[in-house]
Protein backbone atom coordinates (compact mmCIF):
# COMPACT_ATOMS: atom_id res chain seq x y z
CA UNK A 1 0.00 0.00 0.00
CA UNK A 2 1.76 3.16 -0.66
CA UNK A 3 2.04 5.70 1.98
CA UNK A 4 -0.64 8.52 0.48
CA UNK A 5 -3.43 5.78 0.33
CA UNK A 6 -2.12 4.50 4.04
CA UNK A 7 -2.26 8.43 5.59
CA UNK A 8 -6.17 8.38 3.29
CA UNK A 9 -7.05 4.83 5.17
CA UNK A 10 -5.63 5.87 8.36
CA UNK A 11 -7.90 9.87 7.92
CA UNK A 12 -10.31 7.74 7.33
CA UNK A 13 -10.41 5.20 10.32
CA UNK A 14 -10.48 8.34 12.45
CA UNK A 15 -12.80 10.78 11.13
CA UNK A 16 -15.61 7.61 11.82
CA UNK A 17 -14.53 7.19 15.15
CA UNK A 18 -14.60 11.03 15.87
CA UNK A 19 -17.96 10.90 14.27
CA UNK A 20 -18.99 7.89 16.13
CA UNK A 21 -17.90 9.65 19.40
CA UNK A 22 -19.44 12.97 18.48
CA UNK A 23 -22.76 11.00 17.89
CA UNK A 24 -22.93 9.15 20.99
CA UNK A 25 -21.76 12.65 23.42
CA UNK A 26 -24.85 14.41 21.19
CA UNK A 27 -27.38 11.90 22.31
CA UNK A 28 -26.18 11.21 25.77
CA UNK A 29 -26.01 15.05 26.47
CA UNK A 30 -29.66 15.84 24.73
CA UNK A 31 -30.79 12.63 26.88
CA UNK A 32 -31.85 10.26 24.57
CA UNK A 33 -29.98 8.00 26.36
CA UNK A 34 -29.49 7.74 30.20
CA UNK A 35 -25.96 8.40 32.00
CA UNK A 36 -27.26 5.35 33.81
CA UNK A 37 -26.61 3.40 30.67
CA UNK A 38 -23.83 5.15 29.03
CA UNK A 39 -21.41 7.90 29.57
CA UNK A 40 -20.34 11.13 27.27
CA UNK A 41 -17.30 10.04 25.37
CA UNK A 42 -15.78 13.58 26.89
CA UNK A 43 -16.50 12.40 30.31
CA UNK A 44 -14.82 9.42 30.07
CA UNK A 45 -11.73 10.58 28.35
CA UNK A 46 -11.75 12.89 31.91
CA UNK A 47 -11.70 9.68 33.40
CA UNK A 48 -9.89 7.98 32.06
CA UNK A 49 -6.69 10.84 32.15
CA UNK A 50 -7.59 10.84 36.45
CA UNK A 51 -6.99 6.71 36.37
CA UNK A 52 -3.57 6.97 34.56
CA UNK A 53 -2.93 9.53 37.61
CA UNK A 54 -4.24 7.14 40.01
CA UNK A 55 -2.93 3.85 41.64
CA UNK A 56 -5.98 1.68 41.12
CA UNK A 57 -5.52 1.64 37.30
CA UNK A 58 -2.04 0.29 37.45
CA UNK A 59 -2.33 -1.88 39.67
CA UNK A 60 -4.88 -3.67 38.01
CA UNK A 61 -2.82 -3.54 34.79
CA UNK A 62 0.11 -5.23 36.49
CA UNK A 63 -1.92 -8.13 37.63
CA UNK A 64 -3.81 -8.60 34.28
CA UNK A 65 -0.38 -8.01 32.12
CA UNK A 66 1.46 -10.96 34.84
CA UNK A 67 -1.55 -13.27 33.72
CA UNK A 68 -1.62 -12.37 30.09
CA UNK A 69 1.46 -12.74 29.41
CA UNK A 70 1.97 -16.40 31.13
CA UNK A 71 -0.91 -17.52 29.81
CA UNK A 72 0.64 -16.49 26.38
CA UNK A 73 3.59 -18.00 26.92
CA UNK A 74 2.08 -21.18 27.90
CA UNK A 75 -0.23 -20.97 25.00
CA UNK A 76 2.46 -20.33 22.75
CA UNK A 77 4.49 -23.45 23.73
CA UNK A 78 2.02 -25.56 24.52
CA UNK A 79 -0.06 -24.64 20.58
CA UNK A 80 3.10 -24.84 19.13
CA UNK A 81 4.33 -28.32 20.50
CA UNK A 82 0.97 -30.03 19.56
CA UNK A 83 0.69 -28.12 16.20
CA UNK A 84 3.73 -29.80 15.13
CA UNK A 85 2.79 -32.85 16.64
CA UNK A 86 -0.41 -32.96 14.47
CA UNK A 87 1.23 -32.12 11.73
CA UNK A 88 3.99 -34.62 11.66
CA UNK A 89 1.42 -37.64 12.84
CA UNK A 90 -1.52 -37.39 10.57
CA UNK A 91 -3.54 -39.82 12.47
CA UNK A 92 -3.27 -37.34 15.39
CA UNK A 93 -4.25 -34.66 13.66
CA UNK A 94 -7.57 -36.59 11.84
CA UNK A 95 -8.58 -38.11 15.37
CA UNK A 96 -8.45 -34.86 17.64
CA UNK A 97 -8.69 -31.91 15.44
CA UNK A 98 -12.17 -32.04 15.11
CA UNK A 99 -12.87 -32.39 18.79
CA UNK A 100 -10.54 -29.52 19.38
CA UNK A 101 -12.62 -27.25 17.16
CA UNK A 102 -16.10 -28.31 18.71
CA UNK A 103 -14.65 -27.86 22.23
CA UNK A 104 -13.53 -24.12 21.22
CA UNK A 105 -16.68 -23.74 19.27
CA UNK A 106 -18.57 -24.12 22.56
CA UNK A 107 -18.76 -21.85 25.54
CA UNK A 108 -15.75 -23.20 26.80
CA UNK A 109 -15.65 -19.98 29.74
CA UNK A 110 -18.48 -21.59 31.61
CA UNK A 111 -16.15 -24.11 32.72
CA UNK A 112 -14.77 -21.81 35.17
CA UNK A 113 -16.04 -23.10 38.23
CA UNK A 114 -13.67 -26.57 37.24
CA UNK A 115 -10.45 -24.46 37.14
CA UNK A 116 -11.34 -22.52 40.61
CA UNK A 117 -12.25 -26.05 42.20
CA UNK A 118 -8.83 -27.51 40.75
CA UNK A 119 -6.75 -24.31 41.35
CA UNK A 120 -8.50 -22.07 43.96
CA UNK A 121 -9.76 -18.51 43.49
CA UNK A 122 -6.48 -16.50 42.04
CA UNK A 123 -4.22 -16.33 39.34
CA UNK A 124 -3.40 -19.82 38.28
CA UNK A 125 -7.31 -20.08 37.82
CA UNK A 126 -7.25 -17.49 35.65
CA UNK A 127 -4.09 -18.55 33.45
CA UNK A 128 -5.00 -22.21 33.34
CA UNK A 129 -8.53 -21.08 31.47
CA UNK A 130 -6.60 -18.52 29.68
CA UNK A 131 -4.73 -20.78 28.19
CA UNK A 132 -7.09 -23.61 27.24
CA UNK A 133 -8.76 -20.68 25.17
CA UNK A 134 -5.59 -19.19 23.46
CA UNK A 135 -3.38 -22.64 22.79
CA UNK A 136 -6.06 -24.43 20.54
CA UNK A 137 -6.42 -21.70 17.76
CA UNK A 138 -2.32 -21.93 17.65
CA UNK A 139 -2.30 -25.63 17.42
CA UNK A 140 -4.65 -25.87 14.78
CA UNK A 141 -3.57 -22.82 12.77
CA UNK A 142 0.21 -24.44 13.01
CA UNK A 143 -0.79 -27.81 11.68
CA UNK A 144 -2.51 -26.12 8.93
CA UNK A 145 -0.05 -23.76 8.59
CA UNK A 146 2.87 -26.88 7.68
CA UNK A 147 0.27 -29.05 6.38
CA UNK A 148 -0.61 -25.89 3.39
CA UNK A 149 2.84 -25.52 2.15
CA UNK A 150 3.28 -26.05 -1.23
CA UNK A 151 4.47 -29.21 -2.42
CA UNK A 152 7.51 -27.72 -5.12
CA UNK A 153 8.96 -25.90 -1.65
CA UNK A 154 9.19 -29.09 -0.09
CA UNK A 155 10.65 -30.81 -3.06
CA UNK A 156 13.56 -27.51 -3.59
CA UNK A 157 14.42 -28.13 -0.17
CA UNK A 158 15.18 -31.77 -0.81
CA UNK A 159 16.80 -31.30 -3.92
CA UNK A 160 19.39 -29.17 -2.35
CA UNK A 161 19.59 -31.84 0.16
CA UNK A 162 18.24 -29.55 3.22
CA UNK A 163 18.05 -31.67 6.43
CA UNK A 164 15.06 -31.61 8.79
CA UNK A 165 15.83 -28.56 10.66
CA UNK A 166 16.90 -26.83 7.46
CA UNK A 167 14.24 -27.81 5.60
CA UNK A 168 11.36 -26.61 8.71
CA UNK A 169 13.42 -23.13 9.23
CA UNK A 170 14.25 -22.22 5.95
CA UNK A 171 11.23 -23.81 4.09
CA UNK A 172 8.37 -24.56 6.02
CA UNK A 173 8.38 -21.95 8.69
CA UNK A 174 8.88 -19.66 6.46
CA UNK A 175 5.95 -20.95 3.71
CA UNK A 176 3.83 -21.13 6.96
CA UNK A 177 3.90 -17.75 8.79
CA UNK A 178 0.69 -16.51 7.96
CA UNK A 179 -0.98 -19.03 8.98
CA UNK A 180 0.79 -19.68 12.52
CA UNK A 181 0.55 -15.72 12.74
CA UNK A 182 -3.23 -15.37 12.51
CA UNK A 183 -3.63 -18.47 14.78
CA UNK A 184 -1.41 -16.19 16.85
CA UNK A 185 -3.31 -13.48 17.18
CA UNK A 186 -6.34 -15.19 17.60
CA UNK A 187 -4.92 -17.27 20.44
CA UNK A 188 -3.51 -14.16 22.22
CA UNK A 189 -6.85 -12.43 21.62
CA UNK A 190 -8.74 -15.04 23.41
CA UNK A 191 -6.19 -15.74 25.92
CA UNK A 192 -6.44 -12.02 26.99
CA UNK A 193 -10.47 -12.17 26.43
CA UNK A 194 -10.29 -14.98 29.12
CA UNK A 195 -8.16 -13.48 31.59
CA UNK A 196 -10.64 -10.21 31.95
CA UNK A 197 -13.88 -12.34 31.84
CA UNK A 198 -12.36 -14.82 34.84
CA UNK A 199 -11.16 -11.60 36.35
CA UNK A 200 -14.69 -10.37 36.20
CA UNK A 201 -16.85 -13.46 36.99
CA UNK A 202 -14.46 -14.26 40.27
CA UNK A 203 -13.33 -10.29 41.15
CA UNK A 204 -10.02 -12.44 41.62
CA UNK A 205 -8.29 -9.01 40.89
CA UNK A 206 -7.03 -7.48 37.68
CA UNK A 207 -8.15 -5.04 35.26
CA UNK A 208 -11.82 -7.14 35.13
CA UNK A 209 -12.16 -7.10 38.77
CA UNK A 210 -11.94 -3.24 38.13
CA UNK A 211 -14.61 -3.18 35.29
CA UNK A 212 -16.64 -5.48 37.75
CA UNK A 213 -16.30 -3.43 40.76
CA UNK A 214 -16.95 -0.28 38.92
CA UNK A 215 -20.30 -1.76 37.26
CA UNK A 216 -21.42 -2.29 40.80
CA UNK A 217 -20.65 1.14 42.14
CA UNK A 218 -22.82 2.51 38.85
CA UNK A 219 -19.84 4.02 38.00
CA UNK A 220 -20.77 4.35 34.28
CA UNK A 221 -17.82 6.81 33.59
CA UNK A 222 -15.21 4.46 35.50
CA UNK A 223 -16.38 1.71 33.79
CA UNK A 224 -16.00 2.67 30.62
CA UNK A 225 -12.94 4.14 31.22
CA UNK A 226 -11.61 0.97 32.31
CA UNK A 227 -13.25 -1.06 29.46
CA UNK A 228 -11.44 1.78 26.75
CA UNK A 229 -7.82 1.23 28.57
CA UNK A 230 -8.69 -2.83 27.97
CA UNK A 231 -9.71 -2.33 24.41
CA UNK A 232 -6.20 -0.31 23.60
CA UNK A 233 -4.34 -2.83 25.06
CA UNK A 234 -6.25 -5.69 22.92
CA UNK A 235 -5.22 -3.08 19.75
CA UNK A 236 -1.56 -2.35 20.64
CA UNK A 237 -1.33 -6.44 21.16
CA UNK A 238 -2.30 -6.71 17.48
CA UNK A 239 -0.34 -4.12 16.10
CA UNK A 240 2.38 -5.42 17.70
CA UNK A 241 1.67 -9.04 16.30
CA UNK A 242 1.55 -7.69 12.91
CA UNK A 243 4.50 -5.89 12.78
CA UNK A 244 6.27 -8.42 14.32
CA UNK A 245 4.73 -10.93 11.26
CA UNK A 246 5.61 -8.10 8.64
CA UNK A 247 9.23 -7.87 10.20
CA UNK A 248 9.75 -11.76 10.04
CA UNK A 249 8.23 -11.98 6.39
CA UNK A 250 10.73 -9.24 5.33
CA UNK A 251 13.64 -11.20 6.66
CA UNK A 252 13.01 -14.41 5.28
CA UNK A 253 11.75 -12.95 1.66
Amino acid sequence: MAVSERIKVKAGQAAALLLFLGVLEWLVRKRFVSVLVLSPPSAVAMKMLEDLQGRELWTSLQVTAMEFLLAALISFVVGSFFGIVFFRFRIIRSALEPLLLAFYSAPTILLYPVFLTLFGLGSPAVVSMAVVLGSIPIMVNVSVGLAGVEPIFVKLGRSLNAGPWLMFRKVMLPAATPTIFTGLRLGFTYALVAVIAVEFITFSGGLGKLVSWRYFLFDTEGLFSAIAFIILIASLMNRLLQRTEDRIRKRWT
